[in-house]
Formats: C-alpha cells, structure tokens, sequence
C-alpha cells in the first residue's frame, strides 16, 4: 500500500517545468514548420496563377493577330479579279517592320453585298505602341487608321518586341493566258500570283514580376493571294 501511494503521488505532481518548456518548444518548431509550407505553398501557387495568366493573355494576343491577319485581302467578287478591268481593292497589305511604330495594316470586305469599294470599316491592322498591342478599327485608306484601340491588357503584361518578317513569292501563271505573254525582269507585266507569309514575333514581360518574359512566334499566310500582272488582249 504505501508503495502504491507513492507512485500514485509522483504521478500527480504533473509535469516539471523543464519538460513543459521542451514540449512548448517542439511544439513552435512543428508550427513554425508547418507555416513555412504553407506560406511557399501560396507563394508558389500565386506564381503558377500569375504564369498561367499572362501566357494565356499573351498567346491570346499573338492568336488574334495571326487569325485575323489570315483574312487580310478578302474580296467577295475575287473570280472577277481575274480580268483586266477589275482588281481586287483590298489586295493591298502595308508592312512597318523595322521602324516604330512597328505596324501592318490590312483590309478585307465586310459588305453583305459587295460593292467592290474600300469602305473605312474595312481597314485593320495591329501596331506596338506605349508597351501595348492595339488594333486597328477602321481607316481612310489601305495605309491609313484612324482608329486604334488597345488589345493587350497592360496590367497584366508589357509587350517590348512586336517584330513583322515578310515574305513574298511569286508564282508564273503566264501559261494561263490566251495569248503569249513576255516581258523582263526589270519590268514583269505577265500575270503571277504572289503568296505572302508573315513571321510574327511578340515580347511580353510580366508586370509584377520582371524575371517572367516570354518570346512567342507565328508563321502566317495570307490566304488571299494577290494577282499581279495581265495576260495581253
């Protein structure tokens, strides 16, 4: 019995203050542990949320671009655009490559009916301005907007390099003609269907964070070939 009261009292005296302190302290450590994951787990999604966002918006851009560039040339009557009398109006395609701001401008019908006019709705185009990429709404002419409106969102990313590469090639198509048709290098005058490609290259840094820059290309074709030249009558 007495043996049994002494373990029962040791036992009720609890825990000393040495062994409180060691508990208290592993229990800060693990806590401290587990608000350092956690705090890396947020900052590690905010970065993956903050990637996502700006790949998307810049890749939004740069499919903008290249959808709508496709269009460039459309023309409603284009099999009348293979006589002499009539040509298509919209074949034009104005390229600032080098020189800011970088540029192209572009048009194509949007007539329910078409009336073979280049009509001020009809002019579109895209230029790197103030670290944005703004479109083209409408225009005096096939080199002139009037219009622009801001595309890339600016709170988001900053688009440093908006670069245009053409090229041109020509196809021979003078066996079409009825009549034989020559002429020479310095002053072609036979018909040719020219077939344009544009190599897009666009720039954007993250605006919260500098380190975050992407560099995206895109080839495209123009889809309406331009028809240079004339068979003789």
């Amino acid at each position: 019995m007495r043996r049994q009261r002494s373990t029962l009292r040791r036992a009720s005296r609890g825990l000393s203050i040495v062994e409180l302190l060691i508990g208290t302290a592993i229990g800060l450590f693990i806590l401290a542990g587990s608000l350092s994951l956690f705090a890396n787990h947020m900052a590690s999604s905010r970065r993956l949320a903050l990637e996502t966002r700006f790949n998307q918006d810049l890749r939004a851009t740069l499919d903008l671009i290249t959808r709508d560039l496709r269009r460039g040339a459309y023309w409603g009557n284009a099999l009348e655009g293979t006589s002499i009398a009539q040509r298509n109006p919209y074949a034009a395609i104005t390229v600032t490559p080098t020189t800011n701001p970088r540029q192209i401008l572009y048009s194509y019908t949007r007539d329910p009916s078409e009336n073979s006019s280049l009509d001020s709705n009809e002019v579109f185009g895209f230029r790197l301005a103030g670290g944005a990429i703004q479109m083209c709404f409408g225009g005096s002419s096939e080199s002139t907007c009037n219009n622009w409106q801001t595309l890339s969102n600016s709170d988001i990313l900053t688009i440093s390099q908006f670069s245009i590469a053409p090229t041109q090639t020509e196809i021979d198509v003078r066996a079409a003609c009825a009549n034989t048709c020559t002429d020479t290098a310095l002053a072609p005058t036979c018909p040719r269907i020219q077939v344009r490609n544009y190599t897009l290259t666009l720039t954007g840094t993250s605006t919260s964070d500098a380190a975050l820059s992407r560099t995206l290309r895109s080839q495209v074709r123009v889809r309406n070939d331009a028809l240079l030249g004339s068979c003789p009558v």
